[in-house]
């Protein structure tokens, strides 16, 4: 998977407001910079000021799910509430498919970028701006979001 690796802390956005909530960016738009990368991947770059701007969000700052379909270059699927490694291996198997991650006791989003047996689940982490390896970084898996092209 290449795509462009970015930060929520970037300081072209991480002032900015997420929808119409207080909440800015830099703070707490770990999944908006993580559909911001997918958008990349999926040959249509978004970056996360247009998603805060353009999507939909709770008062408190959560994002729509569905709000993506039709304004971005991939649809929302699913959005699982429990860790399920053979589906999430099946969608990073798949040329459609992508899968942000839902980790750190369900309070931070990553993209799944490819797993290695011997290492297993490898991110890109938008709150560094960084790829690693999953469990150098972040205990457990709570739950995960599918898009699909």
């Amino acid at each position: 998977m290449a795509m462009k690796i970015i930060s929520q802390r970037d300081p072209k956005w991480a002032g900015l407001k997420i929808g119409k909530s207080p909440l800015t960016i830099g703070m707490y738009g770990c999944a908006l910079t993580s559909l911001s990368m997918l958008s990349d991947w999926y040959g249509d770059y978004k970056d996360p000021a247009w998603i805060a701007k353009n999507l939909e969000f709770t008062k408190e700052g959560l994002i729509l799910w569905s709000s993506m379909n039709g304004k971005l270059p991939m649809n929302f699927v699913y959005r699982y509430y429990k860790r399920d490694d053979v589906k999430i291996k099946q969608v990073l198997a798949s040329a459609r498919g992508a899968v942000l991650l839902q980790v750190n006791n369900g309070k931070h989003w990553v993209v799944l970028v490819g797993y290695s047996r011997l290492q297993g689940f490898k991110i890109a982490d938008p709150f560094y701006g960084d790829v690693v390896f999953l469990n150098k970084r972040y205990p457990n898996i709570t739950g995960w979001v599918e898009v699909v092209k």
